[in-house]
């Protein structure tokens, strides 16, 4: 029995979709980032996911984390300053509509390559994922198949796999030893304080905005393949732009006191029965577990193994066989599958994209 606007599925989505986001919260916190401030993010992009109908939730994401703290060397203010800056940069490209104008230039080949690439991509992180624990992982990619084609027939199927993955390896858990991502007993409480804006001396740092430009142009990438996804999970067409207006100032809100990017996520609340609430509902108990300093904590408890069905049944069932048969047409045979080839080597959506219109471009001088 559900409302209109609620169901118990989209809990259900929420829930399986939360392990993600808090094992990707683990990484974010390794590098450096301050818990509390993302919390803030968190609740700020929860409410602007309200605001726009959006069914492509923001949250943690490890390519953003990484190019972040690698360009800036995981100084604690640089990397601030880079998150504030590529937030700000993006909700204003947003706001022109910008990414539109990008989707509806490569759709086809280009556009079905990005999404089969991160398929490929969601693949390898599921089997890398598998083998911290093989036994925990094991459990969750067997348990997540198993529940999609036994319950085939069943609109929400994708809901209950990904829950029953997710609770079935964190049972597994309690019997089978592993070496949690982070020391809960080292954390010590954070203090709220803004990050040194010293006049914006930082825009003419070039490492500064080497970072922010690189972490733009990702966006770029993830914002348009990872909404495709989302967006065939919830049989909509996700604006874009919105996505990145949602992801910019969610973002600029959390590093204005030292947080995380808050990016586009491929999420399973996205095939809940009500998409935006589930992805509302997902966001808003991660923000209070990150603003009430429990994150840490749930390391002895959340598996980072427990997402691997997870990612392994949005990548090699759903993203990869949905999006394959769009990369070669009639009149385009060579931009989609340099796409998806150099989306899944570099791990880079944007890069793939650029590089696909490169041989549209080219093909089209010589053919």
């Amino acid at each position: 029995m559900s409302l209109d606007f609620i169901s118990i599925e989209d809990f259900i989505a929420a829930i399986a979709t939360l392990a993600d986001a808090i094992g990707e919260g683990f990484v974010a916190l390794t590098l450096g980032f301050a818990s509390v401030p993302t919390g803030i993010g968190f609740l700020v992009g929860a409410g602007l996911i309200l605001l726009f109908r959006s069914v492509v939730p923001v949250s943690f994401e490890v390519e953003s984390l990484t190019v972040v703290s690698r360009l800036t060397d995981r100084d604690w203010k640089k990397m601030a300053q880079v998150v504030l800056i590529a937030g700000i940069a993006g909700a204003v490209l947003g706001l022109l509509g910008a990414y539109t104008i990008i989707v509806d230039f490569i759709d086809g080949p280009i556009l079905s390559g990005m999404m089969t690439g991160v398929g490929l991509i969601l693949s390898f992180v599921a089997y890398e994922t598998f083998k911290e624990n093989k036994i925990i992982g094991g459990v969750s990619i067997v348990v997540a198949l198993g529940t999609f084609f036994v319950l085939i027939n069943d609109a929400n199927n994708l809901i209950w796999a990904l829950f029953a993955s997710v609770a079935a390896a964190i049972v597994v858990s309690r019997f089978v030893p592993f070496k949690p991502i982070i020391d809960a007993s080292s954390t010590v409480p954070e203090k709220i304080r803004l990050i040194p804006l010293e006049r914006f001396t930082f825009l003419k740092d070039i490492k500064v905005i080497r970072a922010a430009l690189a972490l733009l142009a990702l966006r770029v990438g993830t914002s348009i393949a990872y909404s495709g996804i989302d967006g065939q999970l919830s049989e909509t067409t996700p604006n874009v732009d919105h996505t990145n207006i949602i992801a910019g100032i969610s973002g600029a809100a959390s590093a204005l006191f030292g947080g995380a990017p808050v990016e586009p996520i491929i999420s399973g609340t996205a095939a809940a029965p009500n998409p935006v609430t589930s992805g509302f509902i997902m966001m808003v108990v991660m923000g209070v577990l990150l603003v009430l300093g429990l994150l840490p904590k749930l390391a002895k408890w959340v598996p980072t193994a427990s997402i691997a069905g997870f990612l392994f049944l949005l990548g090699a069932v759903l993203a990869i066989p949905g999006n394959i048969g769009g990369v070669i047409t009639e009149t385009d045979t060579f931009s989609g599958p340099v796409t998806v080839a150099v989306t899944a080597i570099t791990f880079d959506p944007f890069l793939g994209m650029v590089c696909g219109i490169l041989i549209r471009w080219f093909t089209g001088l010589v053919m």
